[in-house]
């Protein structure tokens, strides 16, 4: 056990020296002192606004909690269900492995502070992954359709499609495995642990892991059963992404460059996929990946001002919740103890 905790606390000592490269590697090639001046000429007043719809993000993402605890049974009230959230973001954070790896971390604290089991946190933390997932694929559609009526679909454009296309797939076959209670994928579920049995395990152990399984597989259909409450915080999900795209609104404006819509919906939704990459909440990919973006669509801007637009979008929508989720976080452990 102990050479496991070292080796994940490896890992993420590991995914954050590589966030840090990346993050200097860029401030370097964008040129320091270019970098500084345009972190300096933001207007106040536009990044405060920034700040205020950045940080309801958060409200809307701790209200898809508290519903699916809900639905699910668990014994959270809404301001408790808000600092699970917090709790639980502050963990995703942390881990090496992006937005992907910290959801079983959240399951667990939320089991602590609950009157849940394991199975039934995590259903509500997936459940709610899948659900807040479904506005990046509405909006991006949504965008390409205007540029196809527009004419305005290039070689790069093409390819955000087919990205779309795969990602909108993925997303629909996996809310149906997991919220359908599907039968078929638990009995390949038991054929692959009668052959690792045969092979590895004793029959004890398989039988537990069947048991965990089937009660997985239980919570899962309980989160997606009511489908008018599916339909609800599906609606309710495409909120938080408009507190995003208002605050990258403002913040263009506070450096004196000329907003367009459709941009703002493109650097938004696509730089959000480099949260998945494995470092400590996409830090450093999701910079480069922004500022990418923004010189693709502001071929005018620099590479210092891009730069410096993504960590005041990083600044008024993700770095300030990580405090507050530490805070959170020892909040619950005070309660419990």
């Amino acid at each position: 056990m102990d050479s496991k905790i070292q080796l994940i606390k490896e890992n993420k000592v590991i995914g954050y020296l590589v966030a840090t490269a990346l993050l200097v590697g860029l401030i370097y090639f964008a040129d320091v002192g270019k970098f500084l001046q345009a972190l300096e000429q933001v207007d106040r007043f536009y990044m405060f606004l920034a700040i205020i719809s950045g940080m309801s993000f958060y409200l809307v993402m701790g209200y898809i909690w508290f519903s699916f605890f809900r639905n699910i049974g668990i014994n959270a009230n809404l301001w408790k269900s808000y600092r699970l959230f917090m709790a639980g973001n502050f963990m995703n954070s942390v881990t090496p492995l992006g937005q992907l790896g910290g959801e079983p971390f959240m399951a667990y604290i939320i089991s602590k502070n609950t009157n849940s089991n394991y199975q039934e946190a995590f259903s509500a933390v997936a459940s709610s992954d899948l659900i807040n997932s479904i506005p990046f694929i509405t909006y991006t559609a949504l965008s390409v359709i205007y540029l196809y009526f527009t004419g305005g679909i290039s070689g790069p454009i093409e390819n955000i499609i087919y990205l779309v296309i795969v990602l909108g797939t993925l997303l629909g076959l996996t809310a149906y495995l997991l919220w359908s209670g599907n039968k078929k994928m638990n009995k390949l579920g038991h054929k692959i642990l009668n052959q690792i049995e045969n092979k590895a395990l004793k029959k004890k152990h398989t039988e537990l892991i069947r048991e965990k399984l089937e009660e997985f597989r239980k919570s899962f259909r309980r989160a997606g059963e009511d489908k008018k409450h599916l339909l609800k915080v599906a609606l309710v999900a495409h909120i938080f992404p408009l507190t995003q795209f208002l605050a990258l609104y403002l913040i263009l404006l506070g450096m004196n460059i000329n907003p367009e819509l459709i941009s703002i919906f493109f650097v938004v939704i696509l730089s959000g996929l480099a949260m998945f990459s494995p470092t400590p909440g996409g830090s450093g990919t999701f910079e480069a990946a922004f500022s990418g973006l923004m010189i693709l669509f502001y071929p005018e801007v620099a590479l210092s001002t891009a730069l410096a637009t993504a960590v005041l979008f990083r600044l008024t929508t993700y770095w300030p919740g990580i405090p507050i989720g530490y805070l959170c976080l020892i909040s619950l452990r005070g309660e419990r103890e």
